[in-house]
């Protein structure tokens, strides 16, 4: 036998078995990288995760991750003048001040119950028809827009909007019997700075899967259901040395996650379980 020979052929049999082998880690390592879960097996591992921790869902998830800023706003203190041409657009006779707390008429009464909040009471409540809705009884009632989920046939419930987006904690929340306005209480900000630049925020899967992480249901006795998720956002005060808040307030984009045992706010920006509401 020629060894010469033969070495050369196992030389080239080696070169090509190992380009072979060369292109074929190449193809799996390219197929793994470009490989990505569908939506459809995002939403299943969701679920999934939802449900082992006593959650189930019953609501679209939205799919988009815009790019959005924290800002800084005031809240707001209009003067009661103002207010009673909201509330009151027919207001005849005497108007009684209490400092700048608060207004009687013959209609009704304002009150000031903090910096950016006030109630209206109607001593003969208003009615409310398609020209003259809620909102056309509310000093700038053209900035809020309904929550028909966090709305009850006695109350309904309405968002300051920025940016087409809601403020979760600046909201009208009517008292209503039989078509005719009875009260109101109001949040208002003003003066919207944003602070930051825009970023992307998490997806809604990303924040059920921290309420899920954050929030186990499996021990209460009847399972909690999902029925509204939808970015907004909400406040955080920050707080100064010696626990003295800073007068500027800002708010942080959240994924507010609606639930049959309470309302949940997700930061969109770091996935943390902000605040709560339980019921």
């Amino acid at each position: 036998m020629n060894w010469e020979v033969a070495k050369s052929w196992l030389i080239a049999l080696f070169i090509v078995l190992d380009a072979v082998l060369g292109w074929q880690l190449y193809e799996s390592r390219q197929l793994a990288s470009d490989y990505a879960e569908s939506p459809a097996d995002l939403l299943a591992n969701t679920k999934t995760l939802l449900a082992n921790h006593g959650f189930s869902l019953d609501t679209p998830v939205p799919s988009g991750q815009p790019n959005l800023v924290t800002f800084q706003a005031d809240l707001a203190n209009p003067k009661l003048s103002a207010l009673v041409q909201a509330a009151f657009p027919n207001v005849k006779g005497k108007l009684t001040y209490s400092g700048n707390v608060g207004v009687t008429t013959n209609q009704g009464s304002i009150t000031v119950t903090a910096q950016g909040n006030w109630t209206v009471e109607y001593q003969s409540p208003m009615q409310i028809t398609t020209t003259h809705t809620v909102l056309s009884y509310v000093y700038r009632g053209s900035d809020y827009t309904p929550d028909p989920i966090s709305s009850d046939p006695n109350h309904a419930v309405y968002y300051e909007m920025v940016d087409n987006y809601p403020i979760f904690d600046a909201a009208i929340v009517s008292t209503e019997s039989k078509g005719l306005l009875v009260a109101y209480s109001q949040t208002l900000v003003e003066h919207v700075v944003a602070n930051s630049s825009p970023k992307p925020v998490i997806s809604a899967l990303d924040a059920l899967d921290s309420l899920a992480d954050a929030v186990d249901k499996t021990d209460t006795a009847t399972s909690s259901t999902v029925v509204r998720v939808d970015l907004g956002y909400a406040r955080k005060v920050q707080v100064a040395s010696g626990n003295q808040q800073v007068l500027q307030s800002y708010w942080f984009p959240v994924w507010r996650i609606v639930t049959t045992a309470g309302t949940y706010y997700v930061n969109a920006f770091t996935g943390e379980v902000e605040m709560a509401t339980a019921f």
